[in-house]
């Protein structure tokens, strides 16, 4: 999209918003854009004739300049890769959030969110532009004392995920909202994003893309009361075109806080499609609020699934277990320290690698402080391992936060990255800088602009050790406005956009 046709679309969004008729009716809109300015690079591969390849200080073979080559025995030409073009990309994404009610009917209000994005500079160069304009949400909403019914393009997030569709939802709460109930149906989204299969924005495969959109059907029946919260669900979709079954799933999860202070929390989901167990985890969290202290031990289990109307069913994706354990501490007023670690393992592929040993265990670990008592200043620093199949990274954040006033605040933060990588001919270390600045205006628009530097060093011994180093820039601004909404809650409350007028 042309950088004109853009702005354009985003200039007569903005006046279609704030035109918006107020006679009887409220309103509440929040508009968030983000730009930012990226130069990135990769590698190219190249060949050459064998016969001009020769071993270099490394004991392996090289091209003439230089560059590590791979030359299959009795192969006429070797394979090399070479640094790529550096390619600029200059995204800009606006979201629009609103929500109208005052109808005349009691409960009844319209809620959207639509995202409008681009590349200023090629609309082909930056992933997800494409197509500009997604509708995220967008239904009627009604609310009835314990009823509350939903119309239009919504969604379900459960331990199953984050599923979008056109359709219906309706939420019963009887009981002094101590049973709850919960169907919905509709046209599936695909996963991930606000697109139907269909659009061909997500047309990798040409003409095994599927021809008609996907249906969903779900429910859950939940029961809350002190101390117990448990939800059973169960949820299907079928076929576009043939009505066979693409997935198939029921799942539980529930709370339970026995004591002030202790919380067990945990759940499983069976793949009823496949006729697998799928993702389970369980985990028990003590708290002291007087004493400052929060313990978590638990475990999980993570079995990936793909869609029955795919290929990739046929790979039989295998779990992993892990257990982990993190507590934090808050010894002294505006001081806090935590500390996080786990260990994880896959299970058997029952695959054969007679002349290969293979890694399927690993761990991770984090340790970190923070600091709050000067007036005005925050000051955040981490330092983390990552051991696993195929690479090995340790590093470590720093961060400093300054209100230098009371709308401004300055942070600033440094970054490192190790990275020994298994399977990779080169190492790296990875050096990051950042600077931000946020401001927030007395009439509500907020301001925020940053700029990041990138060091990356690739320790090869070959011509391919080019320089990685680069520099982004971003800027933002999100500005609230709208009617002033009736009701009981502090303005201070109605501040907050996630709010979004919803009363």
């Amino acid at each position: 999209m042309k950088p004109s046709k853009l702005l354009t679309l985003l200039a007569a969004g903005a006046v279609a918003v704030w035109t918006v008729p107020a006679h009887g009716q409220g309103y509440r809109v929040r508009i968030d854009t983000r730009y930012q300015s990226v130069a990135y690079r990769g590698v190219q591969l190249d060949s050459s004739l064998a016969s001009e390849a020769a071993p270099g200080d490394n004991g392996g073979l090289e091209t003439p300049d230089g560059y590590a080559a791979y030359c299959p025995p009795g192969a006429v030409y070797c394979t090399y890769y070479v640094p790529g073009a550096v390619r600029r990309g200059n995204p800009l994404v606006a979201s629009v959030d609103g929500v109208l009610w005052g109808f005349g009917v009691t409960g009844l209000r319209f809620v959207a969110q639509a995202r409008l994005g681009g590349d200023l500079s090629n609309p082909d160069r930056w992933p997800g532009t494409q197509p500009a304009l997604q509708l995220v949400e967008g239904y009627a909403e009604y609310t009835y004392r314990w009823l509350t019914a939903e119309l239009g393009r919504t969604h379900v997030a459960t331990r199953l995920g984050f599923w979008g569709f056109d359709g219906a939802k309706a939420d019963v709460r009887l009981f002094d909202n101590r049973l709850f109930v919960e169907g919905y149906g509709g046209w599936g989204l695909a996963r991930g994003v606000s697109l139907p299969i269909t659009s061909p924005a997500l047309n990798p495969l040409n003409d095994l893309q599927p021809v008609d959109r996907q249906t969903i059907w779900g429910g859950a029946v939940g029961w809350s009361q002190t101390g117990v919260d448990a939800r059973l669900i169960y949820q299907r979709q079928l076929d576009g075109t043939s009505k066979n079954i693409a997935s198939e799933f029921a799942a539980l999860d529930a709370t339970v806080r026995p004591t002030r202070g202790f919380t067990l929390t945990g759940g499983a989901d069976y793949n009823i499609g496949e006729g697998v167990w799928g993702t389970a985890d369980l985990a028990a969290t003590l708290s002291v609020p007087n004493g400052g202290l929060s313990a978590t031990l638990g475990g999980r289990r993570y079995r990936p699934y793909f869609s029955l109307s795919t290929i990739w069913v046929a790979f039989s994706p295998v779990a992993y277990n892990l257990g982990y354990a993190s507590v934090a501490y808050a010894p002294l007023w505006g001081i806090q320290l935590w500390a996080r670690g786990e260990a994880y393992k896959y299970e058997d592929t029952e695959a054969e690698s007679p002349n290969a040993v293979v890694t399927n265990d690993g761990y991770r670990a984090t340790l970190g402080a923070a600091y709050k008592r000067l007036e005005g200043w925050m000051f955040r620093a981490d330092y983390y391992i990552d051991k696993g199949p195929g690479s090995r990274s340790t590093g470590f954040n720093a961060l400093a936060s300054w209100r230098l006033m009371q709308p401004l605040q300055v942070t600033g933060d440094v970054q490192q990255l190790i990275r020994p990588l298994e399977f990779r001919f080169d190492d790296a270390e990875l050096w990051s800088y950042g600077l931000r600045f946020d401001y927030e205006t007395i009439s509500g628009l907020r301001l925020n602009a940053g700029l990041r530097y990138y060091d990356e060093k690739r320790n090869r011994p070959d011509a391919a050790a080019f320089s990685w180093n680069n520099i982004r820039l971003n800027l933002g601004a999100m500005v609230n406005f709208g009617s002033r909404i009736a009701g009981t809650l502090h303005p201070a409350i109605l501040s907050i956009p996630e709010v979004r007028g919803s009363r």
